[in-house]
């Protein structure tokens, strides 16, 4: 084996997904130039391509030095790759990155140095955090790359713009928070003090990408007590913890009330209420309430014990303006009577509590339904119907899961990273006020060796890593925030020059399947918009 080692190191975009035979062109960039405002995360790309030997590959910044030498700081990662077996399906190739089963670029790894072979690429992230007193100007930095034997350089240019980002987060993100995965994964019991100090990690973590609503488990959380008269009492203990940790934490916003009930099949047309356990005063276990149809008598005795101390409880903490609840998953024409029954139950018992849900019906649950989040793809087919809804004074979300596919945007790890960053834009030309996935972290057993749990198609299920340490980011995570800090952009240009807003929207978004895939167009609409946010006038 040869002793000598030889690599190059070249400049990408961020929204460019770099594979391991990904080889540099012949006018790649050698240095990086970023552009940013004020109190935003930007973010860059390089990659290292090995031309001879094995190195073992090490990374070293110096910080960003602009006007008056303020310096500012950044960090960077390795990109690992995970197998993807299938491609999502109802995709044609040109809506792709690369065919599977293929290694494909994803987390943000947590290792200070990696083992290369002759032959490949590794793509290094870049995270910018640009402080709000930064003064706008230039600011160079450096980025060290080094073997053994062998070392090479980049230069690192940020432009900083005069506009300071807002830090009040006026569009409503909700990724589904697994604490019971948590808890699997890191091998600790449920809501022992270990589960809590992991979980106020993760929560720490995700407040950094904007999240500001969190699912909250109830049937988890609030324990249902019998007393010595035979009345339930709820304790709300746990349910308080939560939601201060998530406050002190910077994510609420609101909370998101975790479902009450289920369906045994898709086209089922009835749902059934989870079983819950009512322990006994002194702690030990009294009964378990069976599974119910969730319009039977039985059901709605437990809920009029259950609902009217929930609303009573928000009330006196004064969370009842923030609190929403789900009732049960995407409700779909066939058994929308069901969840119309199940919704006019919860509007009785407990008036001042808004209903929100991922839905797949429309007409069928006007009445119901508070704040509306349908499927990106039955929004687009809906339009009409859910600008009426607005009109009533309902709230419009949309949602991404396994679905839409093909042109349609979504964030699937074998999927353009620019479809994930317009999915924002999508919520400011369309005034939908939140974006709702449940994937955050529901792992597979292995979930750096199969993003592909129960078929689902790649990355649906979670868009973080767990790490040693905590929690890890994925380059798809990167790009959702990023496209959420778009979008508060395009609302503070709205409230300064609402037409050039909507005309930069549409040129990114023309129709939900038609928006710019040309990376370079659309950062020179972006720089557009900061330009813009930047005038004096």
């Amino acid at each position: 084996m040869s002793s000598e080692e030889k690599f190059l190191v070249w400049a990408s975009d961020p929204l460019i997904k770099i594979f391991k035979d990904t080889k540099p062109t012949s006018n790649a960039e050698t240095s990086l130039y970023v552009e940013a405002v004020r109190n935003e995360y930007a973010a860059a790309q390089f990659a290292i391509t090995v031309e001879k030997g094995n190195p073992k590959i090490h990374l070293k910044v110096e910080p960003l030095e602009g006007p008056n030498g303020f310096k500012i700081n950044f960090s960077t990662n390795f990109v690992g790759y995970i197998p993807v077996a299938k491609n999502t399906p109802n995709t044609p190739a040109e809506e792709l990155v690369h065919l599977a089963p293929f290694d494909f670029p994803d987390p943000l790894l947590d290792v200070d140095s990696v083992y290369l072979k002759s032959g490949e690429t590794q793509p290094v992230w870049v995270t910018i955090f640009v402080p709000s007193d930064a003064p706008p100007g230039n600011y160079t930095g450096k980025i060290y790359v080094f073997s053994e034997k062998a070392n090479a350089s980049l230069q690192i240019t940020l432009k900083v713009y005069p506009a300071v980002l807002n830090s009040k987060r006026t569009l409503w993100l909700t990724n589904w928070f697994n604490a019971e995965g948590l808890a699997s994964y890191y091998n600790v019991k449920p809501w022992s003090e270990e589960h809590w100090k992991i979980i106020r990690s993760y929560a720490s973590f995700i407040s950094k990408y904007r999240q500001n609503v969190i699912i909250t488990p109830i049937l988890q959380l609030i324990k249902l007590i019998e007393a010595s008269n035979g009345t339930i009492k709820c304790d709300f203990s746990n349910f308080d913890r939560w939601v201060n940790l998530f406050v002190e934490e910077g994510i609420v916003g609101r909370i998101e009330g975790g479902h009450l009930a289920y369906r045994k099949e898709w086209e089922a047309k009835d749902f059934f209420s989870y079983e819950v356990t009512v322990y006994k005063e002194n702690g030990e276990v009294a009964y378990k309430l069976p599974s119910m149809n969730v319009t039977s008598k039985e059901y709605y005795g437990f809920l009029s014990k259950f609902l009217p101390q929930l609303q009573k409880h928000l009330e006196e903490k004064g969370w009842l303006s923030i609190y929403v609840q789900h009732l049960t998953d995407e409700p779909i024409p066939i058994n929308s009577e069901s969840y119309r029954i199940f919704a006019s139950y919860v509007k009785e018992l407990a008036p001042k509590i808004k209903i929100i849900e991922a839905n797949q019906a429309t007409e069928e649950l006007v009445g119901a339904l508070d704040v509306w989040v349908p499927l990106l793809n039955q929004f687009d087919e809906n339009q009409a119907f859910y600008n009426q809804r607005k009109i009533a004074g309902e709230e419009v979300w949309f949602y991404t899961c396994l679905a839409p596919t093909g042109k349609y945007p979504n964030r699937f790890i074998d999927y353009p990273l620019i479809k994930v960053r317009v999915l924002h834009w999508i919520n400011f030309k369309y005034n939908l006020s939140g974006y709702l996935h449940w994937g955050l972290n529901y792992w597979s057993e292995d979930p750096f060796k199969n993003v592909e749990p129960n078929n689902l198609p790649p990355g649906d299920a979670f868009i973080i890593y767990p790490g040693k340490e905590g929690p890890l980011s994925s380059i798809r995570f990167e790009v959702l925030r990023l496209g959420i800090q778009d979008y508060e952009l395009l609302k503070m240009l709205e409230e300064k020059n609402p037409t050039k807003a909507r005309a930069l929207a549409s040129e990114v978004v023309r129709t939900i399947t038609d928006y710019e895939k040309d990376v370079s167009k659309f950062n020179e609409i972006r720089k557009q918009l900061m330009a813009y946010l930047s005038q004096s006038k």
